[in-house]
């Protein structure tokens, strides 16, 4: 509501959920590069969110994304420590462009694409860096609500 823009809180909430993944093992192991990394899916997710309308399908891709690589493969360096398909036993060295610019650069437009497609969305400039608006209470739910209120 501050900012009176989409875009702000879109921009703060990628930064935040890359800010709260700078903790992991990985970071430290494969470099700060790798913030390029969650710093574009927080964006990605975010996008989602707003596009959406709602936050079911980033929850869903976020849960869906640990889950796959929690079963798929594991190392000892690696914030999720689980009994996996695989085992990562190499030292790990600094992540390569490759592996962190793909996803973010390629992969997710993808998947937007895709999503964009299926659930028929439209408007994706005020969606993403229209203005914001205070909430508008809804009078027949108010109403709804203090006759439930006086009946008891």
């Amino acid at each position: 509501m501050i900012s009176k823009s989409k875009l702000v809180p879109l921009i703060i909430t990628s930064l935040i959920f890359g800010g709260l993944h700078i903790a992991n093992p990985e970071v430290e192991k494969l470099g700060y590069t790798i913030m390029v990394y969650y710093i574009g899916t927080g964006l990605f997710l975010g996008i989602l969110t707003l596009m959406d309308e709602g936050m079911e399908l980033s929850l869903g891709f976020h849960a869906a994304n640990n889950f796959f690589t929690a079963l798929l493969v594991t190392s000892d360096w690696s914030a999720l420590q689980t009994y996996s398909i695989f085992k990562d036993i190499s030292e790990p060295g600094k992540a390569s462009l490759v592996e962190i610019f793909i996803p973010v650069f390629v992969v997710f437009p993808i998947l937007l694409f895709i999503f964009s497609k299926k659930y028929k969305w439209t408007d994706w400039k005020d969606k993403l860096t229209g203005r914001v608006f205070p909430p508008i209470p809804e009078p027949i739910l108010e109403g709804i609500a203090d006759s439930a209120l006086n009946e008891d």
